[in-house]
């Protein structure tokens, strides 16, 4: 898997992502749920930027019928592997990135997690998502904050803040890469908000995570205090980690 992104390389091994896949698929159709107007073994799902295809797999599992894009040749091909070793018929991965998506009301649930930090073009990528659901489907968003001092991908402090310039230099000088691009466009809570404000076919809201337990930290004093702390002050958005929102199409 030579074209990996670099952040990929000294993550959880393959089987520790697997067992959790089945925690994230759930954490998915439970967030989701109280804004879908059918039950999980009904839906359609689009997990748009599947990786490896853990969760997808998981989600076909669960639901009618499961498709995951995504962009990355090796993580394709894992995701393929993947496919042919479940053996699940309603369960399709396609290589294609969001712009080639054409796909019209076709989704109950489109998920994008951990994806739109990847991406260029994000408001031409939520115009694409949102055309592909049906009427009254729900896009379920979860990306990292721009503002959190630590950045996700490589675990650098303060890397998320700086000129691409800089932060590659930063990057190269830690060791732990080279080029920082495919992972820098997290967007703060003022730009995800513009960007969902711009799309006035959906009613988005920020939403914390339906099973704590089921998050990564979620046994963890600070997490729940954190999450608590989020419903009582919806301010702090601002300041957290990751965003959580969910949108249904009008």
């Amino acid at each position: 898997m030579s074209n990996l992104p670099a952040y990929e390389y000294g993550k959880k091994s393959m089987r520790h992502r697997a067992a959790l896949a089945e925690g994230f698929a759930r954490q998915i159709l439970e967030t989701a749920g109280p804004f879908l107007t059918r039950p999980a073994s009904e839906l359609d799902v689009l997990d748009l930027g599947c990786g490896y295809g853990f969760t997808t797999v998981e989600l076909a599992r669960r639901c009618r019928r499961a498709v995951g894009i995504e962009p990355n040749s090796a993580l394709y091909e894992a995701a393929l592997n993947l496919r042919e070793d479940r053996g699940l018929a309603n369960l399709e991965f396609r290589r294609a990135t969001a712009a080639d998506l054409d796909e019209r009301e076709t989704y109950d649930l489109v998920v994008l997690d951990n994806v739109l930090e990847h991406i260029v073009h994000q408001g031409a990528a939520l115009a694409t998502a949102c055309a592909a659901l049906k009427q009254r489907g729900v896009l379920l968003v979860i990306v990292p904050n721009k503002l959190w001092p630590m950045e996700v991908h490589y675990d650098l402090p303060l890397l998320s803040y700086l000129p691409l310039r800089w932060a590659n230099w930063y990057l190269r000088l830690s060791g732990r890469g080279t080029d920082y691009t495919d992972a820098s466009y997290a967007p703060t809570w003022f730009r995800l908000r513009r960007l969902f404000a711009a799309r006035a076919e959906l009613s988005y809201q920020f939403v914390v995570p339906a099973d704590l337990s089921l998050a990564t930290l979620g046994d963890s004093l600070h997490y729940r205090f954190g999450a608590a702390a989020l419903r009582r002050f919806p301010c702090l958005w601002v300041f957290s980690k990751m965003f959580v929102v969910v949108a249904v199409k009008r």
